[in-house]
């Protein structure tokens, strides 16, 4: 298989990369920087240059491939930004079939899915209420541009929850607070009892892989979770214990919310993306909870991080030990 990847060198997409490379696929990379990283070398990966601000050298680069992964985005955090993103998705869904790409995997969000009005919630529950956020609006419209295409196109839509794991550096942001400030209390919205879905990044990978291979996988759209009960307190102790702290938590009434600096950096660091206050305060004080049926049906999936406190304490070492290696905040 030839895969064309945006955000290959991200978070998410270097994991993905990885099993393409382990694989024996051939890789076509989208980077600004023109050499293939060492971690790849050797592989059957090559760098085309170009950035997603600029959907020119993106289409380029989708020519005669099998899959296009679009795992990468500009950052949305504002209108301008999510418009840019959106526009992007539509020049490439109009560029597929001319480059002869057969499937599209797109990585949204579970955000989009909203809050659900029933819990284990599905990929066809109905939403209690959606969120409205520039990161989410973004997600959806895209979501929408990909499935109205008509262009014949197989596609894949993934929607992740909150991904943790080894190797993003915002995550960095959230073990440092509880490193500093968990012993003496972290303000949180409410007591952080309520249910978010949870997925280690390489359990991530591995559905955004098999999304771009497993045939039936074709025009669907899959939630991504690891499928348990987790808690917003659930993840911050396990953060804490990682390092050797207590945490504490200082609930906050809804109503009342109203973070220094500090705390809405921390949050857009658990998201990868800054929601606006509302839209926070909405998803960590109600209850999301998503089931993965429809993933380990057609994908043949099933997620191996299941134990929380074990792969925190993964996560947190590749985080101490990146920064003893001088690279600050990991």
């Amino acid at each position: 298989m030839k895969a064309f990847v945006t955000g290959g060198t991200g978070f998410i997409g270097s994991h993905v990369v990885d099993l393409l490379v382990e694989k024996g696929h051939s890789v076509r990379l989208l980077s600004r920087k023109s050499d293939v990283p060492g971690a790849w070398k050797g592989g059957d990966v090559a760098v085309a240059p170009g950035d997603l601000r600029d959907p020119g050298p993106v289409i380029d680069a989708m020519q005669g491939v099998d899959v296009v992964f679009h795992i990468g985005e500009v950052r949305s955090t504002s209108a301008g930004n999510a418009a840019m993103n959106v526009e992007l998705v539509e020049r490439m869904v109009a560029a597929l079939g001319p480059a002869g790409v057969k499937r599209l995997v797109f990585v949204s969000s579970l955000s989009v899915a909203g809050i659900p009005l029933a819990i284990p919630a599905t990929e066809d529950t109905p939403a209690a209420q959606v969120l409205r956020d520039q990161y989410t609006e973004y997600k959806r419209k895209a979501e929408g541009v990909i499935r109205q295409s008509g262009i014949g196109v197989e596609h894949v839509i993934l929607r992740p929850g909150v991904v943790y794991g080894p190797g993003s550096r915002r995550l960095g942001g959230l073990i440092d607070a509880i490193r500093r400030f968990g012993p003496i209390g972290l303000p949180f919205i409410g007591s952080g009892s309520n249910l978010m879905p949870l997925i280690h990044v390489k359990d991530l990978a591995r559905a955004v892989y098999l999304a771009g291979t497993v045939p039936g996988a074709a025009n669907q759209t899959l939630n991504i979770t690891d499928g348990e009960r987790r808690t917003w307190l659930g993840l911050f102790t396990a953060v804490a214990e990682a390092q050797g702290k207590r945490f504490r938590l200082i609930p906050v009434h809804p109503a009342l919310a109203k973070f220094p600096a500090l705390f809405i950096d921390l949050f857009t660091g658990i998201f990868g993306q800054s929601l606006d206050l509302p839209a926070f305060v909405s998803y960590v004080s109600r209850d999301v909870h998503f089931g993965i049926g429809r993933a380990r049906t057609v994908l043949g999936w099933e997620p191996a991080y299941r134990d929380l406190h074990e792969a925190v304490r993964e996560m947190a070492a590749w985080y101490a030990k990146k920064k003893e290696a001088g690279h600050g905040r990991a």
